[in-house]
Parts: structure tokens; C-alpha cells; sequence
């Protein structure tokens, strides 16, 4: 029987990435997402030998601190204290987290400002940030390298690799827009065929820190090799598998820069719905500060891509110490779903593609890990 995991919690300090003390957490819940802020909740007692020496104000103070989770001393989350509730009769801290693109969410994409832009109103409004014909990847990693440059922006985030997406583009951020840098990022992830975005740790540097990463794929992130394998009765525990209609969409409206009859409208349909007795469903997604034509075209096309059918996200449940376990499982991964029981009682053996993981870790040890999916196939709508 597969023995259950350590985990160890570390809480540093954000700009210096010291460690200031491990900590026992419990009720410990932490999730990893594509194109989108992981977060974690968890509860700190006080009261215990290994915080004892140490101020538990200054230790989780929100917008200061970062909470690392280490499974068998390796790194599998990181990210800021962003909320904490102390309650004096539990002597408890309750933390909310996020991951490091929640830190920039908080963070503007613009140059680092001179003396001027703090005694003139108009000169932040004026600035550009802009990339013409430059790989889609290196706008991303240029973004948080940017927020990085400015005093006090840099927390450390570096690159696991260089890798381009082959995918060029022209890009320009005005700062009458005010566009957060996360936000830059979560566009150009939402793109068709634009790059899988997340942020993660990885293995401590030679100080023994755990390492803050961007990870970016080129376009897409996952395993190298074959799916990961999950069958139900085995490894496979339980799922769940809902089916919403009401965002299907055969045809989508992009609608960017613009007012009234000059607003720019790009337009995606998949007609091949409707030989097989599809109707035709319309939607339309805002994006106010699209201005160039091929970029909210773009968007159309992905928009339509994943409305072209009832939104299925399966949801599985997984043991997370037998292979894979929940050290070898990456967001993005492709896995095989094999599945017979009353509901699919043809039977079926899909594939899908991991796009969030959460885990919560008792305070016995033992791990609940469910998997968030997407369909690859259409045999899963």
C-alpha cells in the first residue's frame, strides 16, 4: 500500500525569499491552475514549539509573506498571504492565498516611471509598452521582467527555460488603459493558440529556498511522452461529470475598440454543427481594449473553439500516492480516462487534458486530490 506523504510549510518573506520559520498548518487546501491564480487555505495555531520564538503578526502578514508547500521535500505551491482572521479564542490565523500571478494582478504594465509621471497627471496616460513582431513567449516572460524592473517589483520569478511558441504578434499597452500585468498575460493565453501560462515553484536554489518560476509552453504545457493513465475501480476513485449547454455557441462575437457603429466586431461560426442537428447558439465576449483587427479575431476563434459544444469539465478523483502521484502530475499533462459503470454503460476510454489540480491535505497526512479536466475528444461532450 503506497505510504502516505510529508508535508512540510515553509512561510519566507516575499522580496528576499528568506525563510523565516516552517509552520504547522492545518487544514491545508491548495490548488494549481492554468491561465489563472492557484490559491491555498489554511489555518495556523498558535501556541506551537516551532513558532514559538517568532512573532505570528509580522509572520503572516499579508502582502509580505509567502506560504511554500514542500510534499516530501520537494516544492509544490508557493505564494503570497494575501488575507489572514485571527480568532483569539482558537488562537487560530486563517490564511487565504494565491499564487504568484495573483502578485501580479497587482501590478501595472508600464515603463518604470521617471520624477515627471508623479508631479504631471498627464504623462502616465501617454506611455506605451510595445512589441512588434515578437514571439508570443517572449511577450509573456518580457511582461513579468518588466514588472520586475521597477523598485520594489522584483520577487524573484525566473524562467525554466527560453522556448518559443513559433507565434508572432504586435502588442501595445497604453497607460490610459491600465492594463495589470496579469491580465496581459491571461489575454494572450486565452489567444487561439496562444501559450499555456501558470506560475509555479520548483526545486530549491543553492541556498535551499524553493525557486518562484514562470512557466509557459510553447504553446502548450504537459508531459513529454505517454497520458498519465486513470481508470475507474483503480487509481480512479470517483469523478464528476457535468454538462452545461447554456455556453454552447456555434457562432461568437469578439467586440474590441470602440463606440456604437466604430466598435470593431471580429465573428467565428463552425458550421459543421449544424449537419449534425445543432442549432444555431450565438454569444459574445467584450474586449474593450482590443484594438487591432487580427488580435480580436483571434480571440473569436478561441472563443468559438471552446463553445463549440456543451462545456464539460470532469472532475476526478484521484489516489494521489499511486502512479501517477500527485508529485508527477502537471497541470496541462494529457491523460487517458478509461470509465464503465451505469451512467457511460457503453463505456469510455477518452482523452483529456488536465487544466487544474487541487489537493487538500489532512491533518493526518493523507491527501484528497481531484483533478479538473478538459475534454480532448468529442466522445466526452
Amino acid at each position: 500500500m503506497a505510504q502516505d506523504p510529508v508535508h512540510t510549510y515553509l512561510i519566507s518573506d516575499l522580496m528576499t525569499n528568506r525563510t523565516l520559520a516552517e509552520v504547522p498548518l492545518t487544514g491545508v487546501k491548495y490548488s494549481k491552475k492554468l491561465g489563472a491564480s492557484g490559491t491555498l487555505s489554511a489555518t495556523l495555531s498558535l501556541g506551537d514549539a516551532r513558532i514559538s520564538a517568532i512573532d505570528p503578526y509580522d509572520l503572516s502578514t499579508p502582502g509580505r509573506r509567502v506560504v511554500y508547500v514542500l510534499r516530501d521535500s520537494r516544492p509544490v505551491w508557493g505564494g503570497l498571504v494575501w488575507t489572514r482572521k485571527f480568532d483569539s479564542g482558537s488562537q487560530q490565523i486563517s490564511l487565504g492565498c494565491g499564487d504568484f500571478w495573483s502578485y501580479f494582478e497587482h501590478r501595472k504594465v508600464l515603463p518604470v516611471l521617471p520624477a515627471a509621471a508623479f508631479t504631471d497627471p498627464h504623462f502616465v496616460a501617454k506611455q506605451k509598452v510595445e512589441w512588434k513582431n515578437t514571439d508570443q513567449n517572449t511577450i509573456a516572460r518580457n511582461l513579468v521582467e518588466l514588472a520586475q524592473s521597477h523598485p520594489g517589483g522584483n520577487i524573484g520569478v525566473t524562467f525554466p527555460d527560453r522556448g518559443l511558441s513559433g507565434i508572432r504578434l504586435d502588442r501595445t499597452y497604453f497607460g490610459y488603459q491600465n492594463v495589470s500585468v496579469g491580465d496581459a498575460l491571461r489575454k494572450l493565453s486565452q489567444l487561439y493558440d496562444g501559450p499555456d501560462v501558470m506560475f509555479d515553484v520548483g526545486p530549491p536554489d543553492r541556498n535551499g529556498r524553493p525557486t518562484r518560476l514562470l512557466r509557459l509552453g510553447t504553446p502548450r504545457l504537459g508531459q513529454e511522452g505517454s497520458a498519465h493513465v486513470w481508470e475507474y475501480g483503480g487509481n480512479l476513485l470517483g469523478y464528476g461529470w457535468p454538462s452545461d449547454g447554456t455556453r454552447m455557441a456555434t457562432r461568437t462575437f469578439a467586440s474590441g475598440d470602440g463606440i456604437e457603429s466604430g466598435m470593431l466586431v471580429a465573428v467565428a461560426e463552425d458550421r459543421d454543427r449544424y449537419p449534425d442537428g445543432w442549432p444555431m447558439l450565438e454569444t459574445e465576449y467584450g474586449y474593450s481594449s482590443v484594438t487591432d483587427p487580427g488580435q480580436l479575431a483571434s480571440h473569436a476563434l478561441s472563443d468559438q473553439a471552446v463553445s463549440r459544444l456543451p462545456v464539460v469539465l470532469p472532475t476526478l478523483t484521484v489516489h494521489g500516492g499511486l502512479p501517477p502521484t500527485v508529485a508527477e502530475i502537471g497541470v496541462g499533462d494529457d491523460a487517458r480516462v478509461i470509465i464503465k459503470d451505469d451512467f457511460h454503460a457503453g463505456g469510455i476510454d477518452t482523452l483529456m487534458r488536465i487544466v487544474a489540480l487541487d489537493v487538500t491535505v489532512g491533518d493526518d497526512g493523507r491527501e484528497g486530490v481531484v483533478l479538473t479536466m478538459n475534454p480532448l475528444l468529442e466522445d466526452a461532450a
